[in-house]
């Protein structure tokens, strides 16, 4: 329309368009976007079959390692499958939040060895539930406020909150900082209070905290070799 303004020498025919545009804005309702729906490009480096990553995981203040690989086995259309194989060690915190797990993901060795789908594209990123609906954690371009809500086969109900969005790069992200998108979820699983998730548009998930009822946090920032 911009373009057809500077052409347009007839003040009134410029007029003229401006007015069918209102009126069309009166009579077509204003069309809502799906918060569980993501577009964008999908042929991300992010999404590069082989990339991998790796984590930072926190028990409290206490570093804990996982001596993980985690690596996307397929990738198709944004849809990413992602091998995760790690050691969850000893811990009793550990231990008791993996037997909360609606699934198993480990091996008879007690060793984590699980695939896991999400969606991921320029726009944001997804997880699937159990019942195979994509659930959104974070739109790169979010506002403050913004609900991705889903509701589960028994009745619950999942609700992922934006609750804060960079201006600047404030958020400590290995050697420099970074822009995020914050999201906080609620949980439906006993012992375990809230989630915390940060995303950045380059970079994807680059952090997540479990906030366990007794106030305890499970965190791990997360680093792509591909960005």
């Amino acid at each position: 329309m911009k373009k057809i303004f500077k052409i347009l020498v007839i003040p009134l025919l410029a007029f003229s368009l401006m007015s069918c545009d209102w009126l069309k804005t009166l009579v077509e309702p204003e069309q809502k976007t799906d918060p569980n729906e993501i577009k964008g490009e999908t042929k991300i480096p992010l999404n590069e079959v082989g990339n991998k990553f790796t984590t930072s995981v926190k028990l409290g203040t206490q570093d804990y390692p996982l001596n993980e690989e985690i690596k996307i086995t397929k990738s198709e259309g944004g849809v990413i499958t992602v091998s995760i194989k790690a050691d969850p060690g000893t811990s009793t915190k550990v231990q008791d939040l993996l037997k909360k797990l609606p699934v198993n993901v480990t091996d008879a060795s007690g060793k984590i060895n699980t695939e896991i789908k999400m969606k991921s594209t320029s726009e944001g990123i997804q997880n699937f539930t159990l019942e195979g609906k994509l659930h959104t954690i974070a739109k790169y371009d979010a506002k403050v406020g913004d609900t991705y809500i889903q509701t589960t086969s028994d009745g619950k109900t999942l609700t992922r909150k934006v609750t804060h969005r960079s201006s600047v790069d404030d958020f400590p992200y290995g050697y420099m900082n970074i822009k995020v998108v914050t999201v906080e979820q609620n949980s439906t699983i006993p012992g375990i209070r809230k989630y915390i998730y940060k995303a950045n548009h380059k970079f994807g998930l680059v952090y997540i905290e479990i906030i366990l009822e007794d106030g305890t946090s499970i965190s791990s920032y997360i680093f792509s070799q591909n960005s």
